[in-house]
């Protein structure tokens, strides 16, 4: 799961050329008066008031600066003895197997033995016999035996003698602990153990624990992470820097949110200390608006080429869908109607024929930003005539025109993306009006609300 940029460092990526945009798709008749007034364009003035920042983000870590682990002298466990026997059993729940089966081990008892009788109750998911104190002896990691609620343990031996690792204080009680992967994700040569479960019956809320040897104890790499619903978890190398990156996608709706709603992609990269959650990110775009929203928070963390993608999109893939507070109002009834005991609504509201011109036009401005701040003049020349030609006389779009133009003006007398940043916030302050259809309280409990600063995010 992948590489963060600054804006700043992003200045300098190449990406592929955007050229024309695509055709836009036929749009529905537009009747009535367009709620938005065209103005006349305002030619910035000399004076700036500075921006606003911009929130920054964890940038990568440095793999460079990763300290490798010299692996320790091969631990000294109990000699086992023949004639110790196993004398309880794995499935009684009236007493503590973990405690019985640590006397059994410091007495002389086999650890193949144990292992054995693990195998005939668990699978994989529940056990692992592998090292992971890094001292060449294997270590065995298991789940409780209770019915219920219990906690995951790990059994290590040093000095003679077997230790045993509870989950209670590090993650605390938990229902159906499974083992997912021992792997090193931080490339220090010491193996991280993925493990998750979920927090109480009937709560779909999953916690993770990644836990690693610090020589001492187990420490857990990624706390207070956790998600409601988990449809997909993996493993990956997303940015390319060696280190692995722990990916979680799920989330689940809950009443009292506003739809519309989609699947959270969460992922976690590792820093130098811990696993650190990155900026939040959705599934694949359902509505138009989500794909300029998503395009907008691809580029404030320096993915450029996917924020061209999800622009080209917003503008051109016929198969994104409309929204509207109609619309908005329509699927919530829908969502509210088994809980309030009402019939489900079935007349759907029309299209709304504003919408597809104001954020299609938006998305040729933003296009045009990223070519600039790569230094692809004419490029962004192209695509500043491409809305020009395309949206210049429909009364919809011609805020985002206007303002596209103000940045235009602005940046063209200085050459800095700061000044032309400076002019197309100022029109959005003036005319708060064009932030509505990108983002506000119709669009749902996942969605950004927009402000003048978001419009342009060079700084």
């Amino acid at each position: 799961m992948k590489k963060l940029l600054f804006i700043s460092l992003a200045l300098g990526l190449i990406l592929s050329a955007c050229g024309t945009a695509a055709t836009q798709p036929t749009l529905p008749a537009q009747t009535g008066t367009p709620t938005i007034t065209p103005t006349t364009t305002q030619t910035p003035t000399s004076t700036i008031t500075p921006l606003p920042t911009i929130p920054t983000f964890t940038p990568t870590f440095d793999v460079s600066t990763i300290v490798t682990v010299t692996p320790a002298e091969k631990a000294v466990c109990p000699k086992e003895d023949d004639s110790v026997k196993l004398s309880f059993r794995f499935d009684d729940y009236s007493i503590d197997i973990n405690q019985e089966i640590l006397k059994y081990l410091n007495s002389g008892g086999g650890i193949r033995e144990v292992t054995k009788e693990l195998s005939k109750i668990y699978n994989q998911n529940s056990y692992r016999f592998i090292d992971i104190t890094n001292d060449g002896v294997s270590d065995l990691i298991f789940d409780g035996f209770t019915q219920l609620y219990d906690y995951f343990y790990i059994l290590w031996c040093q000095d003679g003698q077997y230790s045993i690792f509870s989950s209670e204080e590090a993650v605390g009680i938990s229902i159906g602990n499974r083992i997912y992967e021992v792997i090193d994700m931080n490339k220090n040569n010491v193996p991280e153990i993925v493990v998750y479960y979920s927090g109480g019956t009937g709560s779909g809320i999953y916690h993770f624990f990644v836990g690693e040897w610090d020589g001492k104890t187990f420490v857990n790499l990624t706390p207070e992470t956790y998600l409601s619903g988990l449809d997909q978890l993996q493993i990956d190398d997303v940015n390319g820097d060696e280190t692995l990156e722990l990916i979680l996608t799920g989330d689940f709706y809950v009443y009292g949110r506003t739809p519309p709603w989609r699947q959270s992609i969460h992922t976690y990269m590792w820093n130098g200390s811990y696993f650190a959650e990155q900026p939040i990110e959705y599934v694949q775009p359902n509505y138009r608006f989500q794909a300029v929203q998503d395009a907008d928070a691809a580029t404030l963390v320096g993915k450029l080429d996917k924020a061209i993608q999800l622009y080209r999109e917003a503008i051109s893939n016929q198969n994104l869908e409309w929204w509207s507070e109609e619309r908005q109002d329509f699927e919530q009834a829908i969502v509210d109607a088994p809980w309030l005991y009402e019939p489900t609504p079935s007349v759907e509201p029309s299209e709304d024929p504003t919408e597809y011109p104001r954020l299609a036009a938006y998305a040729y401005y933003r296009i045009m930003l990223l070519h600039l701040a790569q230094r692809q003049e004419a490029e962004a020349a192209s695509t500043y005539q491409t809305l020009q030609s395309t949206f210049g006389n429909d009364p919809y779009a011609a805020p985002y025109v206007e303002m596209a133009s103000a940045f235009w003006e602005a940046y063209q007398s200085t050459q800095r993306m700061y000044d032309g940043c400076a002019a197309a916030i100022q029109y959005a302050v003036e005319h708060p009006e064009i932030l509505v259809p990108l983002g506000s309280h119709y669009h749902g409990w996942q969605a950004k609300i927009y402000e003048p600063a978001d419009v342009c995010p060079f700084r």
